[in-house]
């Protein structure tokens, strides 16, 4: 079983040119929608936090009683990801992290990012809600990301604010659990900036900007079935 998490603003609609293609070629695929996001936006609070987005990881796995899991989780998702991984490694046979972050014990995702970047998402800051990036955010952060105009639309008529509290919840002080998983990260090769440091993980990349999900469906499904 394939379980598939979107970054930040995605909900599970984010991988529906992905998922046909994972499950003609034999495998289940099972999309999800983070609490705060996409079909969940109306949850959102400010008790939408990075912790309660492993709790959506965890209790979608349990409840479905899904073993032997290969987790794809994409950018803003490898952290809760990674959470989930470390409270329930007996159900889970790989993360595949897609362009994703790592979380630093005890620290929150603003503290691994730096004040810079910090500073540069919380002007855009609104209710407690970090909007969809504009084109221009876009293009400074994300460099050659490969949006056409029509990728962009389909991401701005589908894409929903990130709830700040994602950004600013500690992760737990104790992530070991998730050392006994095998880990692949794969680097997407056009973000700008150096690729993740990944000690004790498979690596592989694709050519690709920050969302192949949109821009490179194909060539995505073809990453993640080799790591299953």
């Amino acid at each position: 079983m394939i379980v598939l998490v979107g970054g930040s603003f995605l909900g599970g609609w984010a991988w529906e040119k992905v998922t046909p293609l994972l499950e003609a070629a034999g495998q289940r695929a099972l999309p999800l929608t983070l609490t705060g996001t996409g079909d969940r936006y109306h949850l959102a609070s400010a008790e939408t936090t990075l912790n309660l987005n492993a709790d959506d990881i965890v209790h979608a796995i349990e409840y479905a009683d899904l073993r032997d899991v290969v987790l794809v989780a994409h950018s803003y998702a490898g952290a809760p990801a990674t959470i989930a991984t470390s409270r329930i490694p007996e159900r889970i046979a790989r993360v595949v992290y897609i362009g994703g972050v790592l979380p630093v014990a005890g620290k929150t995702l603003f503290e691994v990012a730096g004040p810079e970047t910090e500073g540069a998402i919380r002007q855009t800051v609104v209710n407690g809600q970090i909007p969809v990036m504009t084109d221009a955010l876009l293009d400074l952060v994300f460099g050659d990301h490969g949006l056409t105009p029509e990728d962009r639309e389909y991401l701005r008529a589908r894409g929903t604010a990130q709830p700040i509290g994602t950004y600013t919840d500690p992760a737990p002080v104790d992530l070991s659990g998730v050392e006994k998983v095998a880990r692949t990260y794969v680097a997407c090769a056009n973000d700008p900036g150096e690729p993740a440091e990944t000690p004790g993980f498979d690596v592989d990349t694709i050519a690709s900007g920050h969302w192949p999900m949109i821009t490179r469906p194909d060539a995505l499904a073809e990453v993640i079935l080799r790591w299953c």
